[in-house]
C-alpha cells in the first residue's frame, strides 16, 4: 500500500504515538476486566506517597531543630541528596526495564501496523516518541513533590536564608534529579540499542531476557542499598581525591551538579540567632568548621558535575541513534522454531524421570519453568525477588568483621543469607503464578481442563524447587568460604527443607490453575506487604538463630532436620486433605470491588 503523506502523515504520527503510549501503560494480557489504569494509578500513588514519606523522614532532624546551623545542614544534606539522585536514576531505569520489549518495534507492531498504509519511518518515530514521553512523565512524577518539599524542609529553621535562595534550591533540585532520571532511562535505552547493534537481531533475541534480568537485579539492589549511604561516605568519595566506585559514579556526578549550582548557598547563609538569645561562640565555631569542610568539597564537586554535563547528552544521543538505526525497518513477522539442542533433550529426559512420567505433572513442570524464565513479567518478578535477597546478603557481608569458622562466632545474618534469598524467591514464585502467561490462550487450557489441578500443581511446585536448588548451588561457594565445607552443605540442606515447607504453605490457600487465570490484584496491599515483610524478617532470623544453635552438635542438627522434615510432611498432608474437595476454578475472575470504581461492577454484573 502507498504510505500516507502530508497532513495525513502528521495525524497518523499522533495516532500511532498515542497507540504506543497506551500500550506502555495498558495491559490486556493479564485480565480482561483489569487493565493497567488502576494498577498504574496505584503504582504512581505508591511512588508519590513513598517519596513524600522519605522526604519527611529525611527532613525530621531539620524540622525538629530549634537552631539549624547552615554549615552542618549543608554537610548532612549530602547523603539526602545522594538518596534522591540514586532513587531517580534507579527507578527511572526500572521503568524502562519494565517495558524492555516495548522499547523497540516488536513483531506484534509489524503484524498490526505493517499492512496499513503507514510509512515505516512514521512508525519508528512514533515508537521513539512514546518511549520518550513515558520516561519523561515517569521521571517528573517521581521527583515533582520531593523537589519542592525537601529544600523547604531543609531550610525551614535556617533563619538567615532568603526566599529567593529557597526558590533557587527548589529549581536546582528539580533540575538535577530530573537529569539523573533521564540519564537512567536513556541509559537503559542505550544499552539495549548497543547490544542489539553489536550482537545482531538473532543473538540479541537470545540474550535479551538474560540481560534484562541482570539489569533488573542490579537496579533493585542499587535502590535498596542507596539508603545505607551516609554523608561521610559521600565526603570520602568526593573529597579524598579518589575515584568513586563505578556503581555510585553517576549518582556523584549529578550530586556535583546540585552542589555546584545551588548547594553551596546553604553553607554560605549567615547565622541569625533567635531574638533575645545571646551569641554563642561554640555555635559559631561549629558552623565555621562545617562550612570550611564543605567548601573543600566544592572543587571536586565541580569536577564531578562536568562529567554529568558530558554524559547525559552523550547517552541520550547514543540511545536515540541506536534506536533509529536498529528500528529503521519493521521486524520480521515470521517466527522460527529453534532447533532442539542436546542440553534441552537431556533436561527433558531428567524432567520426565523427576515427574515419574506423569503427563499432567510434566506439563505443569515445563510450562512453569518456561514461563518463569521466558515471560518478561514473570522474569521481572523473580529478578526483583532475587535482588531483595542479594541486597540483604551484601548488607550482611559488609557488616561482617573478621573470618572465623567457629559456629558460635559466626553472625546470625550469615546463616540468614540463604534463608532470605530462598524465601523471597519462593514468595516471588507464589506471586508470579497468579499472573497469566498469555491471557489470550487461556481458552485452550480451559477447554482441555479436567477439573483436577493437583498433579499439574505438583509439577509447578517441582519447577519452583528446581529454581530454588539452582540458586542454592550458586550460593554454595559463598557458604563454603564463610562456613566451611561440612557446615555449608548441612546449612544448604536445611535451607532447602525450609524452602519446601514455605512453598507448600504459601500454596495452601491457592485454588486456581497457575499461569492460566486472569490476574486479580491484592485487596489490601497496604496491610499485606508490610505484614509480609515483617514475617519474612522474623522467619529468616528466627530460623537462623535456631539453626546456629543446632549446628553446635550433630544431635541437635539431626533433630532440627527431623523437625523440618516432619513439618514438610505435615504441610503436604494438610494440602492433600484440603484439595480432596473439588472447587470450581474461575479462569476469568474479576478484581475486588474498589471504592474508586463507584459501583460499576454492579452495572457489569447486570449485563453478564
Amino acid at each position: 500500500m502507498t504510505p500516507l503523506a502530508g497532513g495525513d502523515d502528521a495525524m497518523t504520527f499522533r495516532l500511532v504515538t498515542r497507540l504506543f503510549l497506551r500500550r506502555l501503560i495498558d495491559n490486556d494480557l493479564i485480565s480482561p476486566h483489569a487493565d493497567r489504569h488502576q494498577s498504574l494509578a496505584v503504582l504512581f500513588g505508591f511512588i508519590d506517597s513513598l517519596a513524600v514519606f522519605v522526604t519527611f523522614f529525611l527532613s525530621t532532624p531539620y524540622l525538629s531543630a530549634f537552631i539549624q546551623l547552615p554549615g552542618p545542614a549543608a554537610l548532612s544534606a549530602l547523603s539526602d541528596r545522594f538518596l534522591f539522585t540514586a532513587g531517580s536514576i534507579t527507578i527511572s531505569a526500572l521503568g524502562a526495564l519494565m517495558v524492555w520489549d516495548a522499547l523497540a518495534l516488536e513483531a506484534r507492531d509489524a503484524a498490526i501496523l505493517g499492512p496499513l498504509p503507514i510509512a515505516a519511518r512514521t512508525i519508528t518515530h512514533a515508537k521513539l516518541t512514546a518511549a520518550i514521553v513515558f520516561g519523561g512523565v515517569l521521571t517528573v512524577a517521581l521527583n515533582a513533590v520531593p523537589s519542592v518539599l525537601y529544600p523547604a524542609f531543609l531550610t525551614v529553621n535556617i533563619r538567615g536564608i532568603a526566599g529567593a535562595t529557597i526558590l533557587r534550591l527548589i529549581a536546582v533540585h528539580a533540575t538535577t534529579v530530573t537529569m539523573a532520571g533521564l540519564f537512567g532511562f536513556f541509559g537503559i535505552l542505550a544499552i539495549r540499542g548497543m547490544l542489539r547493534l553489536l550482537l545482531g537481531d538473532q543473538a540479541f533475541r537470545r540474550a535479551s531476557n538474560g540481560v534484562q534480568s541482570v539489569l533488573v537485579v542490579s537496579m533493585v539492589t542499587a535502590l535498596l542499598l542507596a539508603p545505607t549511604v551516609r554523608a561521610r561516605d559521600v565526603r570520602h568519595w568526593v573529597g579524598d581525591a579518589v575515584v568513586p566506585p563505578w556503581p555510585v559514579g553517576p549518582v556523584v556526578w549529578y550530586l556535583g551538579v546540585n552542589e555546584t549550582l545551588a548547594g553551596h548557598l546553604v553553607a554560605e547563609t549567615p547565622i541569625v540567632l533567635p531574638p533575645r538569645m545571646p551569641s554563642i561562640a561554640s555555635l559559631q565555631r561549629e558552623n565555621q568548621a562545617a562550612r570550611a569542610a564543605y567548601c573543600q568539597l566544592l572543587p571536586p564537586f565541580a569536577a564531578q558535575a562536568r562529567r554529568a554535563w558530558v554524559w547525559l547528552p552523550l547517552v541520550t544521543v547514543l540511545a536515540l541513534t541506536t534506536f533509529l538505526w536498529t528500528n529503521r525497518r519493521l521486524p520480521d513477522r515470521s517466527t522460527g522454531v529453534p532447533a532442539p539442542s542436546r542440553l534441552r533433550t537431556i533436561v527433558r529426559r531428567m524432567a520426565e524421570r523427576y515427574t515419574h512420567n506423569d503427563p499432567e505433572a510434566e506439563a505443569g513442570f515445563f510450562f512453569a519453568l518456561q514461563t518463569l524464565t521466558r515471560s518478561a513479567p514473570h522474569r521481572t518478578i523473580l529478578a526483583i525477588a532475587v535482588a531483595a535477597g542479594l541486597t540483604h546478603a551484601l548488607m550482611v557481608l559488609a557488616q561482617k568483621d573478621g573470618h572465623s569458622l567457629q559456629i558460635q562466632t559466626i553472625p546470625v545474618g550469615v546463616f540468614g543469607i540463604a534463608i532470605m534469598v530462598l524465601l523471597v524467591l519462593v514468595v516471588g514464585i507464589a506471586y508470579a503464578v497468579a499472573v497469566p502467561a498469555e491471557l489470550a490462550a487461556n481458552w485452550t487450557i480451559e477447554m482441555a481442563w479436567l477439573g483436577d489441578e493437583r498433579r499439574y500443581l505438583t509439577g509447578v511446585k517441582r519447577a519452583a524447587m528446581l529454581l530454588v536448588a539452582v540458586l542454592l548451588v550458586l550460593l554454595l561457594p559463598l557458604h563454603v568460604a564463610l562456613l566451611g565445607i561440612v557446615v555449608a552443605i548441612v546449612h544448604s540442606l536445611l535451607s532447602l527443607l525450609l524452602a519446601v515447607a514455605a512453598l507448600d504453605a504459601l500454596f495452601l490457600p491457592y485454588r486456581k490453575l497457575p499461569f492460566a487465570c486472569s490476574y486479580v490484584p491484592l485487596e489490601n496491599p497496604k496491610i499485606v506487604w508490610p505484614a509480609g515483610f515483617v514475617s519474612l524478617l522474623l522467619v529468616t532470623y528466627g530460623f537462623a538463630t535456631v539453626e546456629r544453635s543446632a549446628l553446635h552438635t550433630a544431635t541437635r542438627t539431626i533433630a532440627l532436620g527431623v523437625v523440618l522434615g516432619a513439618f514438610v510432611f505435615l504441610v503436604k498432608a494438610i494440602d492433600r486433605v484440603r484439595r480432596r474437595e473439588r472447587r470450581l476454578i474461575r479462569f476469568d475472575d474479576r478484581p475486588a470491588r474498589a471504592t474508586q470504581q463507584l459501583g460499576l461492577f454492579e452495572h457489569l454484573a447486570m449485563h453478564d
